[in-house]
């Protein structure tokens, strides 16, 4: 009777159309954030800005000028400079000339240069539009160059051999792997696997959580569930549920799976650039499916819970703020997790079966801790849940068929006693 339930279940969730629409959205979005930026690049406007550098140095402008080489995609300079020549006393107006110059629409940058850059570096960018910070970075960076060789010079110093004696040094991070070998690790990329998978997990247990806590609420408010009890005991339909929802969520997993694959198969050089840098373990995908698994049974039989003891949803919808709580504290200290993930707050907290999910889970992706310490955090995750399974089949099996005000605390754990 067990199997009816979970192919009712099964069947019901995947024919639904959020589940259809939610399972086909995701890749879609997936796919847009490989192949966006790929194909966006193809639709970026060519344009030239018109620009007026007026120096009052008579040393910097020129070579300004001459350094701003970018050049566009059809080929045409990024940049058409003009050098206004302005020292002493005539550099104000002629900035006042450029900017109104700028005002009118003959010009879109300006670049003042005062005879003072060389003291206390400053310079003049002045624009109608804010303009984006490639642009000024473009900027900046040439004529800081400009400007550096000219200080340097003044010193007697050669500017080249400056730069080459004060290159700074780059620490290339690396780890030593679990076989004793080396290999290069990227700190951004590390956390970025670590962030993804950690709230898939999260928004994954959440919403099927809430799910299985709506569907119960739903037969109960329908009084479903009392034919479905009439034919079945409340234990057996609980597990069907837990079951049959939680193959939906992994067959929307594996859908998400394969067009991942597919999409990186096919999004170009942008998405193999990106993929060539996380080198994920095929352990890591085991260990999340099974993290996910025995988080959603822990979690789902809490929900389950809350759909029992609820007449309506509203009521559901504070219980449910109440349950995600402890998922909350594994998003709070992960970046605590991230840069010292064998350290005791770390190990404390992956083993503690509501925070092991999601913990043991951005720990085994950063460093995979000791096979002891991951076999401890799931015997207590499995004893969680044999215990969370127990408690809400009892309050289940009482809580189904009750209607009309939210029961307390009290009258809960009564209702626990008299079903066993």
């Amino acid at each position: 009777m067990t199997v009816h339930i979970i192919r009712r279940e099964y069947v019901e969730i995947v024919r639904r159309k959020s589940f259809v629409i939610g399972t086909a959205v995701a890749p879609v979005l997936m796919a847009a954030f490989f192949l966006a930026p790929v194909l966006l690049s193809f639709f970026v406007p060519t344009q030239q800005f018109l620009m007026a550098v007026v120096d009052q140095t008579g040393e910097v402008g020129a070579a300004f000028v001459a350094a701003l080489d970018d050049t566009l995609s059809d080929g045409r300079a990024k940049y058409v400079a003009t050098l206004v020549p302005a020292t002493g006393a005539r550099f104000e107006g002629a900035r006042d000339g450029a900017v109104a110059g700028v005002r009118a629409g003959s010009l879109d940058i300006v670049v003042a240069v005062p005879e003072t850059v060389f003291e206390d570096g400053r310079a003049g960018y002045i624009t109608k539009e804010v303009r984006n910070f490639q642009i000024l970075d473009d900027l900046e960076s040439d004529l800081t160059d400009i400007v550096m060789r000219r200080r340097l010079a003044r010193e007697g110093v050669d500017y080249e051999r400056v730069a080459s004696l004060t290159t700074p040094v780059r620490l290339e991070m690396s780890q030593i792997t679990s076989k004793g070998g080396v290999e290069k690790k990227d700190f951004l990329t590390e956390w970025a696997v670590v962030f993804v998978f950690v709230m898939i997990l999260y928004a994954s247990l959440l919403t099927w959580g809430v799910t299985i806590s709506r569907g119960i609420l739903e037969e109960k408010s329908s009084r479903v569930i009392e034919v479905l009890l009439s034919s079945m005991r409340p234990r057996q339909l609980l597990f069907g549920k837990l079951i049959g929802i939680g193959l939906a969520g992994l067959t929307q997993f594996a859908v998400w799976s394969l067009a991942g694959i597919a999409i990186t198969g096919m999004g170009g050089a942008m998405a193999l650039s990106v993929m060539a840098s996380v080198d994920i373990p095929p352990a890591v995908w085991l260990y999340f499916v099974g993290f996910f698994v025995l988080g959603f049974l822990l979690y789902a039989s809490i929900f389950s819970v809350v759909g029992s003891i609820c007449s309506n949803e509203q009521d559901a919808q504070q219980l449910q703020g109440i349950v995600t709580l402890p998922m909350i504290i594994p998003l709070l200290t992960l970046m605590l997790i991230i840069q010292n993930p064998n350290g005791p707050i770390a190990v404390v907290l992956s083993f503690i079966p509501l925070f092991t999910p999601m913990i043991m889970m951005a720990r085994v992706v950063i460093v995979p801790p000791p096979l002891w310490q991951v076999l401890l955090s799931l015997a207590l995750l499995a004893v969680s849940i044999h215990l969370a399974v127990s408690f809400s089949s009892r309050v289940f099996r009482v809580g189904i068929l009750m209607y009309g005000k939210r029961p307390s605390l009290r009258e809960v754990i009564r209702w626990y006693r008299l079903a066993g």
